[in-house]
This record gives C-alpha cells, structure tokens and sequence, in this order.
C-alpha cells in the first residue's frame, strides 16, 4: 500500500488482508458472537445499512470503537469477496492500530456511534466514535 493511496482503499484493503488472515467477523452475527466471545473489536458499519440493523449493532457491547459510514455495502462486499456485506469487525490489535493510523476524517458523513463502554462520545466530523484520545502516536 502507498503513503498517497486514498484512505478509504487503505481501509478496504487492510480488511482484506485481517479477512485472508482470519482475523475479521464477516456480518452482524459474527461481529455479535466476537463481542460476546468478550473482545473488544473495531466494528465497520456500511454508511448505507439498514436503520434497524444500524441500531442492532451499535447497541453492541463492548466494543473499541465503531467507524460508521467511512464505506458503502457494495464497495465492503466487493472487497472482501461477498455478495453483501454491511458490517464487519476486527479485534487483532495489528490490524487494528492499521485501520486507526488511517486519515478517517473526511471519509464518513456526519454521523457516527458511541462506545457503550467508556467514550466520551462521536467526533461527528470523523464518523468515528470510541473513546476520545489525542491524535499523536506513540
């Protein structure tokens, strides 16, 4: 992947790569049993899910943090090889710090979801929701 890529191909294609690895919960019933199972992960919601499966899944708890409307269901399903896909997940923390190290800003629309589990709320400007951190890495 290049540094110029666009940030919605990087995503797309580090989902591809925690897919072929193993490590990504394909849909809402693998992303719920992730999250029963007792980890934490980085849920992807489709901006263009349904109203009540959007609710069904940001109910969800606990979870690291939701990125919500940074891709459509098709481009989601095209890339991991689906038919149709509206939400996924990931808890390894490798490919996690790779989707966060991405520039989400500007990729979602308005909306976003809270962490159930401690955040402090959405940076609406984002779409992306968890707890709220500074942006330097360490």
């Amino acid at each position: 992947m290049t540094g110029g890529q666009d940030p919605r191909e990087r995503l797309l294609g580090l989902l591809g790569l925690a897919c072929r690895a193993g490590r990504l919960a394909l849909g809402a019933r693998a992303v719920a049993a992730l999250v029963a199972r007792g980890r934490r992960p980085l849920v992807i919601l489709a901006r263009d899910a349904g109203a009540a499966q959007r609710e069904r899944l940001l109910r969800l708890s606990p979870v690291r943090r939701v990125v919500a409307g940074a891709v459509g269901r098709e481009d989601l399903a095209r890339a991991l090889g689906r038919r149709e896909l509206v939400v996924v997940a990931v808890a390894d923390p490798s490919f996690v710090r790779g989707i966060e190290r991405l520039d989400l800003a500007g990729m979602a629309g308005a909306e976003g979801a809270a962490d159930k589990a401690g955040s402090t709320g959405t940076d609406s400007s984002s779409g992306v929701s968890g707890p709220r951190r500074g942006r330097g890495r360490r």
